[in-house]
C-alpha cells in the first residue's frame, strides 16, 4: 500500500517579504456575535469581525473534525479566525484541492499550551522533550478577525463551538478581498530526474501568495529533493523558469535527502511572500527531483490582496500520513 508523506516547507526569506495587511478594526466594523452553531457564508473571498461572548472549544481532530464542516464550490476553501487583542487564539480550517486529497484540515490554539524542556539548558540543548496535555482547540472570549478564501460560490462553513450561547448565528463577509487561484501546470522536465511546475498571473499589489503542490516520489530512491521559485516577469517567463536555478527569479525552500526514505509521495504546502508593491505578473512554481523519476500530481497557486491567512505564513515539519501539521 502506498503511503503519502506531507512536506511542509517554510522559506524564511520569501515569507519575510510578505506584506502584512492591517485587518479591519473591531470598533470600526460591527462584530457579528457567534453562537454554538455559527454558519459562515461567502460568495467571494472576504473578511468580517466576530465576537465571542464566552470561551469556546472545538475538537482538535486535524481531519474528519466533527465541529467543522465546509460545503460549496471552490478549489481551495479556507477560513481563519484570529483573536484581535493579542491573545494569540486562532482557528484555521481548509478544504484542500482534489489533487491534494480534498479533505478538510483543521488546526488552532489549544490550552494548556505545549511545554518543552531543554537538556542540559536552553542555551546548549542536546535534547528537547515536549508534552502536550491539550484536549481541545480553545478560543477565549473576545473579538476575532475572520478571513475567508474561496474561488467558488457560495461557500458555507459551519462551526460548532461548545461553550457559547445555544442557538444559531449567521455570519457573512463584510469586506471583499481580491484573490486569485490558478493551476500550476507541469512544465519542462530535466532529464528523467527532475520535473518543474508553475505559472505567471497578472495580480497587482499582492499581500500574500502561496502554493499547494503534490508529487509522487519513490520510497527507495537514492536521492530526492525539490525547490521553490517566485518570479515577477514582465513578459513570458524564460525556458526552465521554475527549475532549481530559477533564472531571473528568487529561489528558496530547497529540500534534499539521500538514501532510502519512508515516503512514496510528497504533498507540499508552501508559503511564499511577494512584494506588496508588485504590479508585474507574479509567478509561483518550483521543481521536484527524484533519481528514480518523480511524478507530478498537481499544483495550485493562490494570490491575495488586502489581507492574509497567517496559517500559510510558515510551515516547518515533515512526516507521514494524510493530515497537515501546523
Amino acid at each position: 500500500m502506498r503511503r503519502t508523506a506531507l512536506w511542509m516547507i517554510a522559506p524564511a526569506l520569501l515569507v519575510a517579504m510578505a506584506v502584512t495587511a492591517v485587518p479591519s478594526s473591531a470598533h470600526l466594523t460591527t462584530a457579528e456575535p457567534a453562537r454554538a452553531v455559527t454558519t459562515i457564508t461567502a460568495t467571494h473571498s472576504g473578511s468580517a469581525e466576530i465576537v465571542l461572548y464566552d470561551d469556546a472549544t472545538l475538537s482538535m481532530r486535524a481531519t474528519h473534525n466533527p465541529d467543522v464542516h465546509i460545503t460549496g464550490a471552490g478549489r481551495l476553501v479556507a477560513i481563519e479566525l484570529t483573536r484581535q487583542d493579542g491573545g494569540g487564539d486562532t482557528l484555521t480550517a481548509m478544504r484542500l484541492p482534489r489533487f491534494a486529497g480534498g479533505q478538510t484540515v483543521v488546526a488552532g490554539s489549544t490550552t494548556p499550551p505545549e511545554t518543552c524542556t531543554e537538556w542540559p539548558s536552553s542555551d546548549a540543548d542536546l535534547q528537547t522533550t515536549c508534552s502536550n496535555h491539550a484536549k481541545a482547540i480553545t478560543l477565549h472570549e473576545g473579538y476575532y478577525h475572520l478571513v475567508v478564501l474561496t474561488d467558488g460560490a457560495p461557500v458555507h462553513v459551519v462551526l460548532t463551538m461548545h461553550g457559547l450561547q445555544s442557538g444559531r448565528s449567521n455570519v457573512h463577509v463584510q469586506k471583499t478581498l481580491r484573490s486569485l487561484e490558478a493551476t500550476l501546470p507541469e512544465r519542462e522536465s530535466i532529464g528523467s530526474t527532475t520535473v518543474t511546475y508553475g505559472t505567471d498571473v497578472s495580480f497587482a499589489n499582492a499581500t500574500q501568495a502561496f502554493s499547494i503542490v503534490a508529487a509522487k516520489l519513490h520510497t527507495n530512491s537514492p536521492a530526492t529533493g525539490g525547490s521553490l521559485c517566485v518570479r515577477s516577469d514582465t513578459s513570458a517567463p524564460p525556458p526552465y523558469a521554475f527549475s532549481p536555478a530559477c533564472p531571473g527569479g528568487s529561489s528558496s525552500g530547497m529540500f534534499f535527502a539521500t538514501g532510502p526514505g519512508s515516503q512514496e509521495g510528497a504533498v507540499g504546502v508552501v508559503a511564499l511572500g511577494v512584494p506588496g508593491s508588485s504590479t508585474a505578473p507574479n509567478g509561483l512554481g518550483g521543481s521536484f527531483m527524484d533519481s528514480s523519476g518523480p511524478t507530478y500530481i498537481g499544483g495550485l497557486g493562490v494570490w491575495m490582496a488586502g489581507d492574509q491567512l497567517d496559517y500559510f505564513g510558515g510551515f516547518s515539519s515533515t512526516g507521514t500520513g494524510t493530515g497537515l501539521a501546523h
